[in-house]
């Protein structure tokens, strides 16, 4: 251990409100703090001695350049004389904090399977483009743009692969991940007390925005032709589970239609979620995005669709709407593409490019603009009104034309003349 060094953690300059500027450097138990008294002015070194408090000297420049070596030196020094260097940590290497990440996180452990697995893929690129064995706090603003170039292209990877080019909205979420484990580690305390990274290396990181997102919106014409497609393949289906199949699927069709919820939490219903009296259906929080339980009220007329949708199955108990055979759990997740992707082409109507149930949701979002927001928000699951006003809610051409067609022309106020 003697002749390890302590390692000084490269990190920013920090400019205050005032103009000075300011600098930290060590790291914990041995620090050093570097700063201005004013604009300009000539830099201070300040140290914490054990016992006796801070200690200040003047550095003789006003170069930053200059003071931080100054600084360097000095802490080298104290490691010499203090033999502190014994007490420091290991840095944190990217795939050490993905590690640690999903072990210690919270936000990470409540996630469902399905996000759990994104991030998981999120991660591996990460790796692959920014190096598994990258120290965290030697990420550099320079190092997230030549990622992003990275997975425009698909070219430049360290390993020589060649990968698909992806949209701004796939690179967002992967440096939102790398953000967020960040945040995480610097919030996080080893236990010798010492945080598990001492500062974010990319304070201020900007990530890409999609500027054209594709959120494509279903419309109730295309309901109808797919539904009909649906009722011709079950009729014509050679196998009974056949027929229940496309039935099923109708029944999903109708319910992301009526009731604008996610396939993910259809797939998790019961027959008992839909309840007679008074005619109401409960989301389950084991399958809501959100992990929250609600139940909204149904009108009479989709209650009675769907007594009727449960006659034709011959569905008796507190069975699975989509149930899997035999196992006690619901179809899984990539049964409804296929099976709406199979209908879609039946009834020849053209692909949504970015969205399969989805558009569903926005249609169900858009239909009710005219509505109030609180409403809408509960009825439809959104934890708040500006992600339904941003990605849900559409323009459509009649209420646009209703907007140009119905104007409240401004007129200059009249002077009314007395006497």
């Amino acid at each position: 251990m003697g002749n390890r060094r302590l390692p000084i953690p490269e990190r920013p300059w920090h400019k205050k409100g005032n103009g000075c500027w300011s600098l930290s450097l060590g790291v914990r138990g041995l620090r050093v703090r570097v700063e201005q008294r004013e604009p300009r002015g000539t830099f201070h070194r300040a140290y914490w001695k054990p016992n006796k408090g801070w200690r200040y000297q003047s550095l003789g420049t006003t170069s930053r350049t200059e003071a931080r070596r100054l600084s360097e030196l000095f802490l080298r020094e104290l490691e010499k004389s203090e033999g502190r260097y014994a007490q420091v940590t290991e840095p944190l290497l990217l795939e050490q904090l993905w590690t640690l990440y999903q072990q210690e996180a919270p936000g990470y452990r409540q996630n469902t399977d399905r996000t759990k697995a994104q991030k998981c893929s999120d991660a591996k690129l990460l790796m692959a483009g920014l190096g598994a064995k990258k120290r965290v706090d030697h990420f550099t603003r320079n190092d997230m743009d030549r990622y992003v170039e990275m997975r425009r292209t698909g070219r430049g990877w360290p390993d020589g692969r060649v990968t698909q080019p992806v949209r701004a909205r796939g690179i967002e979420g992967e440096l939102k991940l790398l953000v967020t484990m960040i945040l995480w580690a610097t919030r996080e305390r080893r236990t010798d007390g010492s945080w598990l990274l001492a500062e974010n290396p990319l304070r201020g990181l900007k990530v890409p925005k999609e500027e054209n997102p594709r959120r494509p919106g279903a419309t109730y014409d295309r309901f109808v032709k797919v539904r009909e497609a649906l009722k011709r393949l079950a009729e014509t289906a050679p196998q009974e589970c056949w027929r229940a199949r496309w039935c099923r699927i109708e029944l999903a069709l109708v319910l992301a239609e009526a009731t604008g919820a996610r396939i993910g939490a259809i797939r998790g219903l019961r027959w008992s979620d839909i309840m007679v009296d008074p005619p109401s259906i409960r989301w389950r929080h084991e399958f809501d995005k959100k992990g929250r339980e609600r139940v909204v009220p149904l009108p009479d007329g989709l209650a009675s669709e769907l007594r009727a949708f449960q006659v034709r199955l011959g569905a008796v108990g507190d069975g699975w709407l989509f149930p899997r055979a035999e196992l006690d759990a619901p179809w899984p997740r990539e049964l409804f593409d296929q099976l709406l992707r199979r209908a879609d082409r039946e009834a020849g109507v053209p692909r949504l490019a970015g969205g399969m149930w989805h558009p569903y949701r926005r249609k169900w979002a858009t239909e009710r603009k005219h509505m109030s927001l609180v409403d809408v928000k509960a009825a439809g699951g959104w934890r708040d009104t500006q992600t339904l006003l941003t990605s849900y809610q559409q323009a459509d051409d009649a209420t646009m034309l209703e907007v140009m067609a119905s104007p409240v022309k401004l007129r200059d106020r009249k002077t009314v003349q007395k006497g």
